[in-house]
């Protein structure tokens, strides 16, 4: 006779099963290391060539979900028992044996005093043996699948067939519509006609031991080999062994699902017919049992996980942020490009109000290299407007810029955040000899700050800040967002990048600009600016907004540099000139709609307008003139912009176009920031 051989199981994690016992061994076990209660589960819809898996996750520690488990139909729920020690060195002298002996006593109780019989889900048992090293996130584990060392052999009256080869096929339509009605873990099945349970069905082969054939017990079976039956069939076996008498035929189908293009398919199952060996005589001895699982070298030993990568909290956070953003990919937006967004260099000139919000949300869309700008400190009135201070910065009187960046990494360690602590030099702001140098390298690290960077917010609080940032972005050809408050308004300006000729985008599109035809803050301008810090009372020296207009103007800015990023042409995508008119334009639209040039909002009316500008030829800041004066002349040329009143305008030709002009006909502009 032909000795049949069994498949044991191969022990799988979930990993949200180590988060869990993180939590646990961490907020609840703690020290203790006494026996818990878990449950593990396995499936008989495995593919070929798969091992027999043994699954536990996160839910196995809670019995109330067992019950989620039972309610799949291809997952079988079984007991087990967790040891977690405290340290390595009690993980490495623990007793196998007596654990084993201990799980197997509990499985031969449920086998000799008929409870498997009533109930098939003490058919088997596992035990969990962890030592979790919660310092560098390594888990060691050992499990146990215990089962008998009786009978000495299982032997076949014939070879091992599939249910295809041994059932017509409408033999097997039958058995599956009688197993659909009402199916455990085992069952038998009565003629092929009805399901009876194991007690019922033992009680009748032991009386009536000649009708064996009119029975075949069936079992789920996790094994996906051609010949042999997964571990749960042996302690069946085992169990049907000790109980039968007189039979000398044993049918057994081994079970097993497959699910392809919604079909089941169950003619791999195996068909078993042996000779029973009875092991009554045992009496109330416990037998030999076995069950430590082989590590990955097939020897008789533990294995362990390193987690490290994933269950350290700052892993932890870089999977958990991004996690609104890719489940915009799924449905709502699947175009969106979230590795440009990640790898973008933000500098952020102002780290006040509009510094804070904009770096909050840029970390929100993934952005995770931003770097502040900002020559001030935290003063008490600041925190509770500018979002990244608390009240003891304010006490510590720190640098914004610094204070910002390192706000960031707390909230998230991942960024790649830097604070400079540096004045930006401005029109109208002379500079005398005792200064030079400063301002000289000031400006140096200015322009070395906007070449490493990918895209330029101006978030400062004067306008004639703004202007050295627009004339080198410009130079540098980088995308550049402007920002500015009033007290109920607020506007946001997306820079035109000028581009050579041959390089820059076209439209066929009248209600279209180029991007590199788009005007910048100062085109507007009519006059250069100036310092504005002069003759200010406190309430002009401040500014002074409605405090939700902030929150607002800098949302907006982050979402108009995501949808710049998000279009084909990036900063050379064009803008509306009409963005009222129904005329569709694709060449204007990124994947999240349309890339105005300028968003001009006013709360007091609880409205917005998308106003677009073409750059003005004598722009005191982005025009060719200016951008050409300050390649070939450098720091000289900014010395003079500093220190002479009216050099920008005369350079420009707005001081002769002044003087062409109809005093009477010039709206007078402030130099203030407000709009």
């Amino acid at each position: 006779m032909t000795t049949l051989k069994f498949v044991p199981y191969s022990s799988a994690f979930d990993t949200g099963f180590w988060h869990e016992l993180t939590r646990r061994k961490l907020d609840i076990y703690r020290l203790d290391s006494s026996d818990q209660a878990i449950f593990g589960y396995y499936s008989n819809d495995a593919n070929d060539n798969m091992p027999a898996l043994f699954n536990v996750d996160h839910q196995c520690f809670d019995e109330n979900n067992k019950t989620l488990n039972q309610q799949h139909q291809q997952q079988y729920t079984v007991d087990g028992t967790l040891k977690l020690v405290n340290t390595i060195e009690e993980f490495k002298t623990f007793d196998i044996d007596k654990a084993l002996k201990a799980e197997s006593t509990i499985l031969w109780n449920d086998f000799s005093q008929g409870h498997a019989l009533e109930n098939p889900h003490k058919l088997n048992r596992f035990y969990l043996l962890i030592f979790a090293d919660l310092k560098k996130y390594i888990y060691h584990y050992w499990f146990a699948f215990p089962t008998f060392l009786v009978p000495t052999s299982f032997n076949l009256i014939n070879p091992v067939q599939s249910i295809g080869e041994h059932f017509s096929q409408d033999e097997i339509t039958k058995i599956v519509k009688v197993l659909e009605s009402d199916r455990s873990h085992v069952c038998c099945l009565y003629r092929q006609q009805s399901i009876i349970g194991l007690k019922k069905a033992i009680q009748q082969l032991n009386d009536q031991p000649q009708s064996a054939t009119e029975y075949t017990f069936v079992i789920s079976d996790p094994s996906t080999d051609p010949t042999h039956p997964g571990w749960p069939v042996r302690n069946l076996l085992t169990l049907l062994y000790y109980h039968l008498q007189s039979v000398e035929q044993l049918n057994v189908i081994c079970w097993r699902e497959r699910f392809r293009d919604g079909q089941r398919y169950v003619n791999h199952s195996l068909y078993l017919q042996l000779k029973p060996e009875s092991i009554r005589n045992l009496t109330d001895t416990i037998p030999q049992s076995t069950g430590w699982e082989k590590n990955e070298r097939q020897r008789l030993g533990s294995r362990q996980v390193n987690l490290s990568t994933s269950m350290n909290p700052i892993h932890l956070a870089e999977t958990a942020v991004g996690l609104n953003l890719k489940l915009m990919k799924w449905r709502l937006a699947p175009e969106i490009d979230l590795e440009s967004l990640e790898q973008t260099r933000c500098l952020l000139l102002g780290a006040g109000t509009l510094g804070c919000n904009v770096a909050r949300c840029l970390m929100g869309w993934g952005v995770k290299h931003i770097t502040f700008v900002d020559n001030s400190r935290i003063s008490y009135s600041n925190p509770v407007r500018q979002t990244l201070f608390t009240f003891q910065d304010s006490c510590e009187n720190k640098p914004k810029a610094q204070a910002a960046a390192d706000a960031l990494k707390s909230i998230y360690p991942g960024i790649k955040s830097i604070g400079y602590d540096l004045t930006i030099p401005m029109p109208g702001h002379s500079v005398g000899d005792s200064t030079m140098d400063k301002v000289k390298d000031d400006v140096k690290l200015l322009h070395d700050l906007i070449r490493q960077h990918d895209v330029i917010f101006l978030l400062t609080d004067s306008r004639e800040s703004r202007w050295l940032p627009t004339v080198i972005a410009s130079v540098e050809q980088k995308i550049v967002l402007c920002c500015a408050v009033g007290f109920d308004s607020y506007v946001i300006i997306r820079h035109g990048v000028p581009k050579e000729e041959s390089k820059s985008s076209s439209t066929t599109y009248k209600n279209l600009l180029s991007g590199n035809k788009l005007g910048c803050y100062f085109c507007n301008d009519v006059v250069a600016p100036g310092d504005s810090s002069i003759d200010r009372t406190l309430d002009q020296q401040c500014t002074v907004t409605r405090p939700g207009i902030s929150m607002m103007a800098s949302a907006l800015s982050v979402e108009l540099l995501v949808s710049i990023l998000q279009h084909p042409l990036r900063d050379q995508c064009p803008a509306l000139i009409r963005a009222d008119l129904e005329e569709s334009v694709p060449e204007a639209l990124s994947c999240l709609g349309i890339v105005p040039h300028t968003i001009r909002g006013f709360l007091s009316r609880y409205s917005t307008v998308l106003p677009t500008g073409e750059a003005f030829s004598q722009c005191v800041a982005c025009s060719s003139i200016v951008r050409k004066a300050y390649q070939e002349n450098g720091f000289s040329f900014l010395l003079k912009v500093f220190n002479e009143l009216n050099y920008l305008e005369d350079l420009t030709g707005l001081l002769a176009m002044q003087l062409a002009t109809d005093i009477n006909e010039i709206i007078e502009l402030s130099d203030d920031e407000e709009i």
